[in-house]
């Protein structure tokens, strides 16, 4: 077969959906996965062939978005004027797309195959289901809007939870297929892992706010005041435009990093202080590490709501995310042997989770086809206008 990823121009977004695209890769599909030029090189990595398309996500407004729902749908309508041309010549037999990115559905119903709605954590809730469901039909050709709408509602969608992270709830989608989720690996660092190695302490504790929060200093910097005095190792990622010099001083167990590669640095850790991204809760979950979550914004805070019922994790508001607080709460992670109990039970769950060559290898075999809604206005049509950004 040959199969499109798609996705918006962030790690978090991206790199859920790498795992899927090697295995395809690996089973002898053509896949190209398509996102904007400055998140595509993740996928080059992995040996991956790319498309560049829509805008990056600086074009797009950045992290300090007044509105994430705006930024899927204003990001979808670029994509849809680069992809729609390319799919038309190149002819996907089926298009994967993230739970957020609404290009993929729109431009799989205008060539007649089948999209797939791959997860990103826990299912989006359905209260959001009107608004998906108003973008979609503003960005589908004229007169098909209904028709795509009920293709991505029906469509199969790639479920990254175990069975104990989901909440009773009704769901958007009906036909979810379990996917084991997967940490981002990231290229081997022999450094880093012998810096790892030389810290003094038994127990380690990784803090990270991910890439797009991770600018929020005064939070990161409570975290790490809060644990220091801890008898913990310290591995710290501050992300890609986070300033390492500015923690600097905090002693030889504070190890601080810009990015690092999530699976192999977790694998050394007892417990997770984090924003609560899906990623890098799905990976200690897998890990079967319990975690301190501090959301600072988009789904943060409904991850935190949903994990934390299942003992694994403790969970602190922006307001009560004080250094006393976060070193409560780990302290009580690393001592209370409950939380390393329930985390394990998830651990076990995701384990028997099917994995991404079995999934691809099930969808492979399941050559259901969208109904032909008719072709994407073509590149230059007025629907496909940007305002533009601050960034150009």
């Amino acid at each position: 077969m040959r199969i499109l990823f798609v996705c918006n121009p962030l790690h978090g977004h991206v790199n859920p959906m790498l795992p899927l695209a090697r295995a395809a890769h690996n089973a002898g599909h053509a896949v190209v996965v398509a996102t904007g030029a400055d998140i595509a090189p993740l996928a080059q990595r992995d040996g991956l062939n790319t498309w560049s398309v829509g805008m990056t996500h600086a074009q797009a407004g950045g992290d300090n978005q007044a509105s994430w729902l705006d930024y899927f749908e204003a990001s979808a309508r670029a994509r849809i004027a680069h992809l729609a041309p390319r799919c038309a010549a190149w002819r996907p037999d089926m298009v994967i797309h993230e739970e957020t990115e609404l290009a993929g559905p729109v431009v799989a119903a205008s060539i007649g195959v089948r999209s797939v709605v791959h997860g990103l954590g826990p299912m989006l809730p359905v209260r959001l289901l009107p608004w998906v469901a108003a973008a979609i039909e503003r960005l589908a050709p004229r007169g098909s809007a209904t028709e795509v709408v009920e293709a991505w509602r029906t469509g199969s969608y790639l479920h990254l939870c175990p069975p104990g992270l989901a909440p009773a709830e009704e769901r958007i989608w009906r036909d979810v297929l379990p996917l084991r989720p997967m940490a981002p690996g990231g290229a081997s660092d022999a450094g880093l892992m012998h810096r790892i190695e030389a810290l003094p302490h038994a127990r380690t504790v990784f803090v990270t706010l991910g890439t797009v929060y991770g600018g929020n200093t005064a939070a990161l910097a409570a975290a790490i005041e809060g644990l220091r005095d801890l008898a913990v190792n310290l591995i710290v990622a501050v992300g890609p435009k986070g300033d390492p010099s500015l923690f600097e001083g905090y002693g030889r167990h504070v190890l601080i990093e810009r990015l690092v590669p999530l699976a192999s640095v977790l694998a050394h850790c007892d417990a997770v202080v984090s924003q609560g991204g899906s990623g890098v809760m799905l990976g200690a979950m897998a890990l079967g590490l319990p975690q301190l979550m501090l959301p600072q914004g988009a789904d943060q805070f409904r991850n935190a709501e949903v994990c934390t019922p299942t003992g694994a994790a403790l969970a602190l508001a922006p307001q009560d995310a004080t250094p006393d607080a976060i070193s409560d709460g780990v302290h009580r992670l690393l001592n209370e042997h409950c939380f390393a109990g329930a985390a394990q039970v998830l651990r076990d769950q995701i384990g028997a989770m099917p994995d991404a060559g079995a999934v691809i290898a099930a969808l492979g075999a399941d050559r259901r086809t969208a109904l032909l809604v008719g072709p994407c206005p073509p590149p230059g049509h007025p629907r496909y206008e940007v305002a533009p950004t601050a960034a150009e």
